[in-house]
């Protein structure tokens, strides 16, 4: 990216306890000049404060948008005073719902990184979505909603492998999951109807069974004032779950179909703003999964390979003159507690970790998900916090 000359702004985080996408976002902005803050619902500010880039840091817990909108608004007031614009990025679901739905509680000053309300809505429903992409011309695998009991006669248009999903961030239910693989045709009745007695709404799928290598994506940036789209694309190499799961090991590698895809379905959609698309490469065609409309977990990759998405989401956010792109180069990633989930779920899985570790180490464009040469001391604390959540129940059992 042709940074050009760099323009001083402001801008706040809206984060889980979640590090490397957060801390790559921040230091992305910082490093342009930006005043950072980070907001995370959890107990992440004292990581956050611990980087070199980090101007100001909070936990804020709310139950409900206006509840939560209300308190960002007025911890950012105070600590970010003045007329000055400021630049509202959400890093996960639920902070863009809250957004999208409690939007009123922020003046103009604040800048939200939200699509219009109904596409944001629309894109929050991966049933809507996928009809969506149907129409975009990127079909997912087959598929069928179950909302309540009587859906649960449409299943058998479906055969398994099948993959089982809540249609939203907040439709799993009282018992928190996101994907369950089910291989058997005589379980999936029950495995589906036990989810949703919990309260959950799904998504019920034909699960294409692909190597992980077979799953790509295009990270996205939309101008809401001009027809410019900025795409990376790339693949995953390794998953945090042996037959899914978020991306432990991928690389940023040009694929003109996915880009080609992902700019159909922004485009058919109306979305702007910051998101990422996730295809399956089977059978010669590719499949849509997912899209996510709102700053992709792995934006850090696109942004090694050139395409910092999010310094031009920040920028046009604040009405500041947005640099061009150079074409994407070769780029590396590696997310540490992808692999220490697969391995706490799989302990055969320390060979394919050992292999992938020397493959990432002989790849250009490296780049870590939380680790940074130059702002070491984040990755140190996340390291002394997995620790010590490591040995917690054992020190437990010794009281």
């Amino acid at each position: 990216m042709n940074q050009g000359s760099r323009a001083p702004g402001r801008c706040v985080l809206l984060a889980e306890e979640v590090w490397g996408s957060a801390l790559h976002a921040m230091r992305s902005i910082a490093r342009y000049g930006g005043e950072t803050a980070v907001v995370t619902s959890g107990s992440g500010a004292s990581i956050f404060r611990r980087s070199r880039w980090c101007d100001h840091a909070v936990d804020i817990s709310a139950q409900h948008p206006a509840e939560f909108n209300d308190r960002v608004r007025g911890w950012a007031e105070s600590h970010l005073p003045g007329d000055d614009p400021i630049a509202v990025i959400p890093l996960s679901d639920r902070h863009l719902e809250w957004l999208v739905e409690a939007r009123d509680a922020f003046p103009d000053r604040f800048r939200l990184s939200i699509p219009e309300v109904g596409v944001a809505r629309r894109l929050l429903d991966k049933d809507r979505q996928f009809q969506l992409a149907e129409r975009s011309g990127c079909a997912p695998p087959r598929w069928v909603t179950v909302r309540q009991e009587s859906d649960l006669e449409r299943l058998g248009s479906l055969s398994a492998p099948v993959a089982v999903r809540p249609t939203g961030w907040n439709a799993a239910g009282d018992e928190y999951f996101k994907l369950i693989v089910v291989d058997d045709d005589s379980a999936l009745e029950s495995t589906v109807a036990s989810r949703l007695r919990a309260g959950a709404e799904l998504i019920v799928q034909e699960f294409v069974d692909e190597p992980a290598s077979a799953v790509e994506f295009a990270i996205v940036w939309r101008s809401r004032t001009s027809p410019r789209a900025e795409i990376c694309t790339g693949r995953k190499l390794a998953q945090s779950g042996r037959r899914g799961g978020v991306m432990a090991l991928g690389e940023a590698v040009d694929l003109p179909d996915v880009a080609a895809a992902a700019r159909r379905f922004v485009d058919a959609s109306g979305f702007v703003g910051l998101g990422g698309l996730e295809v399956i490469r089977s059978g010669g065609s590719l499949r849509f999964i997912e899209f996510n409309p709102r700053l992709e977990a792995i934006h850090f990759l696109a942004t090694r390979a050139g395409v910092d998405t999010v310094v031009l989401e920040y920028l046009e956010l604040l009405g500041r003159p947005i640099p061009s792109c150079a074409p994407q180069t070769a780029a590396t990633a590696w997310v540490g507690s992808a692999w220490i989930q697969r391995l706490v779920e799989d302990r055969s899985a320390w060979s394919d970790a050992i292999r992938s570790r020397a493959q990432f180490a002989r790849s250009p464009g490296r780049v870590r998900a939380v680790w940074s040469v130059d702002d070491p001391l984040p990755g140190l604390a996340v390291a002394g916090r997995i620790i010590n959540r490591a040995v917690r129940p054992s020190r437990g059992g010794g009281t």
